[in-house]
């Protein structure tokens, strides 16, 4: 019941993913804890939401690339993790390869996608508004309903597999899981600072790193800053932006008058 549960608390999620234009909610911080409460260690979902969202916070879709599948992986990691009692880092020893495998999956939700752009076409073609929009909904969600009919057969069936399996590992390779999971927030960081890092974003990373580092502020402090900062900003450039409007239509006010 729980697997089933996940599953199609997990699937609808995926589906409003798209149909609200990506409000970013199909992600580890969003999903680990909801598989955490349904498991009944919502501290554990918590802890491996937070550490996987940083792992894979630099993993995003660009042009035909197919990234790996962050949600599945962490789903799937996460109640691993809990049903055989093992910490957050088993957690990510599982989330990681499958987030990798589970790209396939995505593929597949864009190959039956791919197969409905005829029906669009003569949808379009015959003005039925009605039926795109039926049509628009059952693709949020039907292409991906593979990849959670596997995800729940997984849930399902492979905890005594993964249980078996954690329990073989040596205590030298689970300490060495350990130390990797610790890094690989720092990778997924990286990954994100790779596409955005620039000559007037540079300033933001370093400030953030002084405040850790010398000035002793934890992570919800500095995001906090980071949240004022960007409030600051955004009214900034409105008001410039205002002020560039304004001056436009000033000019051409004035080139009218003096034609």
């Amino acid at each position: 019941m729980q697997a089933l549960l996940i599953s199609l608390i997990t699937w609808v999620i995926a589906g409003a993913e798209a149909w609200f234009a990506y409000p970013i909610i199909n992600t580890p911080l969003v999903l680990c804890p909801i598989v955490g409460a349904i498991c009944g260690d919502l501290q554990t979902g918590i802890i491996a939401g937070a550490t996987l969202q940083l792992i894979f916070l630099g993993v995003m879709a660009i042009g035909g690339t197919l990234p790996a599948d962050a949600a599945l992986g962490s789903i799937i990691g996460t109640f691993l993790a809990i049903q055989t009692g093992q910490s957050v880092e088993v957690a990510v020893t599982f989330a990681v390869p499958v987030a990798l495998v589970g790209s396939s999956l995505t593929f597949v939700g864009y190959f039956i996608r791919t197969l409905f752009v005829p029906v669009t076409q003569k949808l379009v073609d015959s003005g039925n508004e009605r039926g795109l929009e039926i049509e628009h909904i059952c693709l949020a969600w039907l292409p991906e309903l593979p990849k959670y009919i596997l995800c729940f057969a997984v849930l399902a069936f492979g905890t005594d597999l993964a249980e078996s399996l954690v329990n073989s590992l040596p205590e030298t390779l689970l300490n060495s899981l350990d130390f990797a999971t610790a890094l690989l927030p720092a990778v997924g960081i990286a990954l994100l600072l790779k596409v955005m890092w620039n000559k007037s974003t540079a300033v933001y990373f370093f400030l953030g790193l002084l405040l850790a580092l010398y000035f002793g502020q934890g992570t919800l402090a500095v995001a906090l800053i980071g949240v004022v900062l960007a409030v600051i900003i955004v009214f900034r450039d409105g008001n410039k932006n205002q002020d560039v409007a304004a001056q436009i239509e000033e000019n051409e006010d004035g080139g009218l008058f003096n034609d």
